[in-house]
């Protein structure tokens, strides 16, 4: 039988009738085959089973239903009204635990159930669990009491409207009654133990937990104890743990007949906030204190923290103001103490620590802060500024005036005055110190600024005509620089000149020092500027340099450039002609009798050692040589692995020669002498691959094969008597007479015939050495077309005609092929022939 799909739906109902409590289930389920068909009018069966505690639980009921599918597929039927098999429906304990409802079913109506499913019953009809109960609906009498041991909740309202969960009214009027009520009666609670709890969710700022109101002039809370608190407010994050507010009288009032009125403690040393907090946005007094007895108003004491500490915002206020209307001090201070101040003015912001100014005098003579020493013999210093942060990036001490100054005299309306009034001192009139690793800008002894259009940071005048001594002395015993000179703008980070005939600048090392005199730097690598320009409008030289040493071995200049470009400009040493004459650089080795070299240019890496380049007509490089050398000599060391030299041309537009030799003399115009162990005399390539090259022994390899201007292959042969007598046409015939010699031919059908003397041969091959002189030899082509000479002792020649050797000495003729024989046939005519005298055509020589 196919398997049965269902898609099953319980609808569980109330089936009442008048007082007679529901014992009936509405069931329905939509049936469908195996292919997903739907089952329609058609009768089905189904055991329907109530299992108790899990889906194999124990069964309490079963009975059998009957019906019929609708056009849909769908079945209706009621659980309950069925033919019982097990269990009665009604006895049913529904609240005693979970059930699960199991189906099978035989759609063919019978009792062969096919197919069954399982499910629970999440929930079951109201009227079912209020029936198994035992009650009537839910009768509630009051009043009410009942004692249950249960940790859960026992009586929960939620309410999901805008309405109270939970209200208790009391309209009587006897005192001390409740409207609600909250009992712990174990006389020992757990901590935190709570008779009444409000819980507020709520995330927003105006949340409360528990809101207590009185109308009249009661108390909105209330809270008493015998020992503890009465009212024990707390915030466990930021909050205020007690909050008092009033809107016109007073927000908190704390008394007390024999205790103190008011405690306010933090017993956490870890805590550094204020232990009280007060504060007014009005214009009264923030915390007034008075005293009608002999106590003092205000009595503070502290271990290491401040015993009375005065803030202000304001400029025209105080933190803490003293007043004396007499002749006495406003504010004393004493102590006895030899580190600590006996007046300490502090200052966190941005205003004055102490301040001392003169508000009405007129006259000149009051002093805004006057400190003084050497009274009663005292020693010390009259004043001290200190900076102790080594955060602090402020000045430690400022002097400020507003006054225009004293041209003619400059010693009166300075911001500042310094004066050693003694002729035979050593000391300073200034001395400014500073002890710091770093050498940021502003860390000096002296740091003078000008911050005006005008004026100068620094001016240092010795004003005696016949002092010696230096304007300025500049001495470092360290590291650094003696003087460090910078300009921010346009102006020079040293200006120097003179008047007399001094050196505008004067830079000398010591016999026992070894420094340099000189040395100039640009850091920015964005700055094109020279880093040193040297002019002159005279006839001198601009720059001169020399080691006057004739043992040195320095140079008198040396230019360095560490950059990783090769731009134009971008040199050790960049000389530069501008005009229509002179070198961009000269290298003069001057000492006839001198073996060095007037230009040495040596790379270290990849680079050339040497680059030149004209851009106009000129050459790259011009060399001559006056002497013997050689005006070019390129060679690599025993250790080297480059090239001694290398030509390329990487324009492919350019139609010119990439390397052009001549000679006008009698000497070869190119000598190639390869006199290493192994590799080739010439490699020649295309597009980088090897297409021909001559070996060390001299033999040529051509990929392309080798074309000449002659038609043959020729080879050099001696020949019987002088060459004078052979001209180029001449049948030649093997000598017998002696070895590798030939003559002409003198008879017809020679079978001694050996080839043709070559008019002009394509390629002449000889046993001789290349160098070897091959006078008293004529070329014989034996292979490849040659002008031979020809007559008509055999009959008009016509083109293809096979040629043999004739009775006129060196001439060939028409052959007659049945005369033939192997070893006499020349070659065959490439053009016809029919004049009585000899005369010379186009042969095809192949000696056959």
């Amino acid at each position: 039988m196919k398997k049965i799909l269902l898609m099953l739906g319980i609808m569980l109902g109330l089936f009442t009738g008048h007082a007679q409590a529901p014992e009936k289930m509405s069931y329905q389920a939509v049936m469908r085959n195996g292919s997903g068909q739907l089952l329609v009018n058609q009768s089905i069966a189904v055991k329907v089973s109530v299992l108790q505690g899990s889906p194999a639980g124990t069964l309490v009921y079963s009975e059998r239903l009957t019906g019929n599918t609708n056009a849909n597929g769908l079945i209706s039927m009621e659980i309950g009204t069925g033919t019982v098999l097990s269990g009665t429906f009604s006895t049913i304990n529904w609240p005693s635990g979970s059930y699960y409802l199991k189906t099978e079913t035989d759609p063919a109506g019978g009792t062969n159930y096919t197919i069954a499913g399982t499910s629970q019953l999440l929930s079951v009809p109201y009227a079912m669990y209020a029936k198994s109960a035992g009650g009537t609906g839910g009768n509630f009498t009051i009043p009410y009491a009942n004692t249950v041991n249960n940790a859960t909740t026992l009586f929960s309202l939620i309410n999901d409207g805008d309405g109270t969960s939970v209200e208790g009214v009391n309209n009587t009027t006897t005192s001390s009654i409740a409207s609600v009520r909250g009992i712990v009666s174990n006389t020992a609670p757990g901590g935190f133990s709570s008779a009444v709890r409000g819980i507020n969710n709520g995330t927003g700022g105006l949340g409360i937990g528990i809101w207590g109101s009185q109308a009249g002039s009661g108390w909105g809370v209330y809270g008493v104890t015998p020992n503890g608190l009465g009212v024990y407010g707390n915030s466990s994050a930021s909050g205020t743990g007690v909050y008092a507010n009033s809107n016109t009288g007073t927000g908190l009032t704390a008394t007390s007949n024999n205790g103190v009125a008011a405690s306010i403690s933090i017993f956490n040393n870890a805590n550094n906030n204020s232990v009280l907090n007060a504060n007014t946005v009005g214009n009264g007094t923030v915390i007034n204190v008075t005293s009608s007895g002999n106590g003092a108003g205000v009595f503070s004491s502290t271990g290491s923290g401040f015993a009375v500490h005065g803030i202000t915002s304001a400029q025209t206020s105080a933190g803490i103001i003293g007043d004396n209307s007499g002749a006495g001090e406003a504010v004393v201070g004493r102590t006895t103490s030899d580190i600590a101040g006996a007046v300490v003015g502090r200052n966190d912001g941005g205003g004055y620590g102490v301040r001392g100014f003169v508000a009405t005098n007129t006259t000149g003579t009051s002093v805004g802060v006057f400190g003084q020493v050497g009274l009663n013999t005292g020693k010390g210093r009259a004043g001290r500024f200190e900076n102790v942060n080594s955060s602090n990036d402020f000045n430690a001490f400022e002097v400020e005036t507003n006054g225009a100054g004293n041209i003619p005299d400059n010693t009166e309306g300075n911001a500042s005055s310094f004066l050693v009034n003694n002729t035979n001192s050593v000391g300073a009139a200034v001395r400014g110190e500073v002890k710091t690793i770093f050498g940021n800008f502003g860390a000096a002894g002296i740091f003078g600024v000008s911050s005006g259009t005008g004026g100068f940071a620094g001016l240092f005048h010795a004003s005696n005509p016949s002092g010696n001594g230096a304007a300025l002395v500049s001495i470092t015993d360290g590291n650094g620089n003696a003087i460090t000179a910078n300009a921010g703008k346009n102006g020079n980070g040293v200006e120097t000149n003179i008047d007399g005939n001094g050196n505008a600048l004067y830079a000398w090392v010591p016999s026992f020092a070894t420094g340099r005199a000189g040395r100039f730097n640009i850091f920015n690598d964005a700055n094109t500027s020279d880093v040193i320009t040297v002019t002159t409008i005279g006839n001198g030289t601009a720059g001169n340099f020399k080691v006057d040493r004739v043992t040195g071995t320095s140079p008198a200049v040396k230019g360095e450039v560490t950059s990783q470009f090769a731009n134009f400009g971008t040199a050790g040493v960049y000389g530069l002609s501008s005009g229509t004459g002179g070198f961009g650089g000269l290298f003069y080795a001057s000492n006839p009798a001198g073996n060095g070299p007037a230009l040495l240019a040596i790379a270290d890496g990849n680079g050339n050692g040497i680059t030149a380049n004209a851009s106009n007509g000129g050459d790259g490089v011009e060399a001559t040589a006056d002497g013997t050398g050689s005006a070019i000599y390129g060679w690599v060391p025993n250790f080297g692995t480059g090239r001694a030299g290398r030509f390329t041309n990487f324009n492919t537009a350019n139609g010119q020669t990439v390397l052009d030799v001549r000679n006008d003399g009698t000497g070869s115009a190119a000598l190639i002498d390869h006199r290493g162990a192994s590799g080739n005399i010439l490699v020649m390539r295309s597009v980088g691959t090897n297409v021909a090259r001559v070996n060390k022994s001299g033999t040529g390899f051509f990929n392309g094969g080798t074309q000449n201007s002659g038609a043959d292959v020729a080879e050099a042969f001696d020949v019987e008597g002088n060459t004078s007598e052979y001209e180029p046409g001449d049948i030649l015939t093997i000598s017998t007479d002696s070895d590798r010699t030939v003559e002409k031919s003198s008879k017809p059908y020679s079978s001694l015939v050996a080839g043709v003397y070559a008019t002009k041969p394509g390629v002449l091959l000889t046993e001789e050495n290349i160098d070897s002189d091959l006078t008293g030899k004529v070329p014989m082509g034996v292979i490849g077309v040659i002008p031979t000479k020809v007559c008509l002792e055999g009959g008009k020649i016509k083109r293809g005609d096979l040629l043999v050797t004739s009775s006129k000495s060196g001439t060939a003729m028409k052959a007659n092929p049945k005369k033939v024989k192997i070893g006499q046939v020349i070659g065959k005519a490439l053009q016809d022939y029919d004049q009585d005298s000899v005369g010379k055509i186009k042969v095809l020589v192949n000696i056959k």
